[in-house]
This record gives structure tokens, sequence and C-alpha cells, in this order.
């Protein structure tokens, strides 16, 4: 593979991973907007059944965004074999990007953001107890 072709396949990983958390943040809040709705009055069987649906759906996009990120750590070792005198202006910066603090906190946010995400639903879901309204304790609908 050319040094371009490298290039472009880390660029589309990261833009795959990108992708898919978003629509990983979109399970989320969907799934969030759903306890606030109706699965905390729901019984213990149905909570348990909906967190094993989105544990199911969030392990598939999880191994994906890690099968992205694992085709993206080859394609850098690939980039770093390369000459470095051949390397472009381009190459060298975004190899020295990924190797900075700022590529470890990305690596490190696209991880504990998933944890957190997925801790968070597991709490609302099973410990978050809804406030009553003003509304609600008036007993006005």
């Amino acid at each position: 593979m050319t040094e371009l072709d490298l290039l472009n396949l880390a660029r589309s990983t990261t833009a795959n991973e990108v992708s898919m958390f978003g629509e990983v943040i979109a399970i989320n809040f969907a799934m969030v907007v759903a306890i606030y709705y109706f699965l905390h009055q729901a019984r213990l069987a149905i909570r348990i059944f909906a967190f094993m649906a989105y544990t199911f759906g969030a392990v598939l996009y999880l191994s994906q965004m890690l099968i992205e990120a694992n085709i993206k750590v080859t394609v850098f070792a690939a980039l770093k074999a390369l000459p470095v005198r051949s390397l472009s202006e381009i190459s060298k910066h975004y190899l020295e990007v990924n190797n900075s603090w700022l590529g470890y906190l990305a690596g490190f946010a696209f991880n504990g953001a998933f944890y957190i995400l997925w801790l968070g639903v597991f709490y609302l879901l099973f410990f978050w107890k809804k406030h009553k309204t003003v509304a609600q304790s008036d007993g006005a609908s």
C-alpha cells in the first residue's frame, strides 16, 4: 500500500469510529427517554430485558469500534515503518498528533465515554427514582 492509501485508510477508520459513536450517543439518549417515560414504571423483568437488549446492541457497536481501532493501529504501524524521508508532511504530522497527548486523550475518551454511558443507563434503569413534579403532587394532570 502507498502512503496515501494508508493515510486514507487511517482517516476512514476515524470517520467510521466517530459515526458509530454518534449512533451510540443516539441510542443512549433514546434509552434515557424510554426510562424517563415508561421503563421506570415497568416491572423488573421488563427492565432487565430492556437492559440486556441495550447491552447487546452496545456491545455490537463497541466491537465494531474496536475492530476499526485495531485497523487504525495497524495502519499507524505501517506508516511508521515507511522511511521517514519518504513521508509527506501531512503523514508526519498525523503520526505526531496520534502519538501526542491529544491522540491518547482521544482514545481514552472514546473508551471511557462508552463505559460511562453504559453505567449511566444501568443506574437510571435500576436505581433512579422519578420525582413528582408540582403538577403531579397537586393532583393535576
